[in-house]
């Protein structure tokens, strides 16, 4: 079969950033044409003053604070389209974010331009609708480029679709606009972190430290910073602060739990994980922490205790309308089920739970989902030698990460085709397509194998420090380290 490399549309991001403010001016007449911020459009001013609040919460990652201010200014104006949409944009609970995100959009045509493309962007995506959602990303920005906080934002959003470089130009552009805009400096923190230069991101984030010494994000930044640099004791040390300058603070009390977990003190992970859930603000997180705590049974491979955490919060998470968290226990499990047969149970499971949520969850949350299952059951037909059922399943995959799929569903498939190759031990044809999935350890550590067989030595040696120095868990991160260090093991001892 061949195979195709499906590229993220660049050109529209390229497009964004090199907007010129003659162009923006011309183009971003909300009323009097002198508007240089995305306008608020409220008929209440005690609206405007609680979604502001809402906003700095957000930049400070308080977002259960942020919900309750923007839940507020909808109620003191039930027709303000930007709080609605930024609901749905952050909410964690899917019925919240349909219910949200259809008002925004039925709102369209009474509100500002520049709402109306606030509303296409953010609401698009999360319909799948991604290229029209980026050229509507796009005009926003053309219309308002000096807005610091919407360059921002819309780096946050690229960071997330993993698009550092194109993050860190839009962050820097924020920046240019006010240099003591502390959020920044978090941003390019993770930023520079994923680049590969921690240096970099411990400067950054200290800064952050610097400019917002009172508050508890900066010195949760800081510690996951230096957990990245494998400081661990210091890691914990800065999410303590932020407990005790905010006990409430409910993220690094999870982090506490992640880094025991890396550190292999696994018990203590989870009392860390259990103070964490009974924390949470909301249901999503809830069932997210579940899955956490289950994990720290992977990593000791004690996997009849993991099945039934597994289980537990899959359970939980239907209890909680918690749809994609209950479908994504069963693939997990999958993953690391060493019966085939019970894997595949499993995967079946997760399908059927993802078609009966069609409708109560984003569509993009299922059709990403959905690609995992399928890149999972590729994986299994693999081991199992059905090399054709295989290539059946990366076909399928192909279809779905079209131009206007999400970054993460193109990158799924990638690492399917690169799978899919390196069994086949075509590897030069793999490379390509497992250097795509930049931000998954078992493609990474597959990408080390191909490398290694075509010769490129130092890419290899850069590929295993960068899988070595990994330190965000995730079932791919355990699988991935737990294969990697055996097999160095065995090259050590040859």
């Amino acid at each position: 079969m061949k195979m195709t490399l499906l590229r993220f549309p660049i050109w529209l991001l390229l497009a964004a950033c090199a907007v010129t403010g003659a162009s923006a001016r011309s183009n971003h007449a909300e009323k009097d044409g002198s508007a240089t911020r995305l306008p608020v459009t409220t008929v209440s001013q005690a609206a405007a003053q609680r979604f502001e609040s809402g906003m700095i919460h957000y930049e400070n990652h308080r977002w259960n604070l942020a919900l309750d201010d923007w839940h507020e200014a909808i109620r003191l104006d039930p027709n303000f389209a930007q709080a609605y949409v930024w609901i749905c944009f952050t909410t964690a609970d899917p019925a919240e974010e349909a219910h949200d995100r259809a008002i925004a959009e039925a709102l369209l045509k009474q509100v500002s331009p520049g709402d109306q493309l606030l509303i296409r962007w953010m609401a698009g995506f999360r319909e799948n609708h991604y290229v029209g959602a980026i050229a509507a990303m796009n005009d926003l920005l053309a219309m308002f480029p000096r807005d610091k906080r919407l360059n921002f934002l819309v780096g946050y959003w690229l960071y997330r679709q993993d698009q550092y470089e194109f993050s860190r130009k839009l962050t820097m552009r924020a920046l240019a606009e006010d240099s003591s805009y502390a959020t920044c400096y978090n941003q390019l923190g993770y930023i520079y972190s994923r680049l590969d230069n921690i240096d970099k991101a411990l400067e950054m984030t200290a800064k952050y430290v610097e400019l917002l010494p009172g508050q508890p994000n900066p010195h949760d930044s800081y510690g996951e910073m230096l957990r990245f640099a494998g400081r661990y004791d210091e890691a914990l040390e800065q999410y303590r602060l932020a407990l005790k300058i905010d006990p409430t603070f409910y993220i690094s009390q999870k982090e506490l739990g992640e880094t025991y977990s890396l550190m292999g003190k696994e018990e203590q992970a989870r009392k860390e994980y259990e103070k964490a859930i009974d924390q949470a603000p909301s249901e999503g997180l809830q069932a997210e922490y579940l899955q956490k705590l289950a994990l720290t049974y992977v990593r000791e491979k004690n996997y009849g205790d993991a099945d039934s955490a597994y289980l537990d919060s899959a359970v939980k998470a239907h209890a909680m309308k918690q749809w994609i968290w209950e479908a994504r226990a069963h693939r997990i499990m999958a993953m690391y089920e060493p019966d085939r047969a019970d894997a595949m149970k499993n995967l079946d499971e997760a399908m059927a739970l993802l078609a009966a949520a069609r409708g109560k969850v984003a569509q993009v949350d299922l059709d990403e989902e959905k690609a995992r299952i399928l890149c999972v059951r590729a994986d299994r037909k693999l081991a199992a030698g059905e090399v054709t059922a295989a290539q059946g399943l990366v076909a399928e995959l192909e279809k779905m990460a079209s131009s206007s799929s999400t970054v993460n569903t193109q990158r799924i498939y990638h690492g399917a085709a690169g799978t899919l190759l390196v069994d086949k031990k075509q590897y030069v044809d793999a490379i390509p397509h497992l250097e795509e999935d930049i931000a998954n350890p078992l493609s990474m550590k597959l990408l080390i194998t191909a490398y290694r067989e075509t010769g490129a030595s130092q890419e290899a040696a850069s590929a295993a420090q960068k899988l070595r120095e990994w330190k965000v868990p995730s079932i791919e991160e355990v699988l991935a380290s737990d294969s990697f260090t055996s097999d160095s093991a065995k090259r050590a001892h040859n």
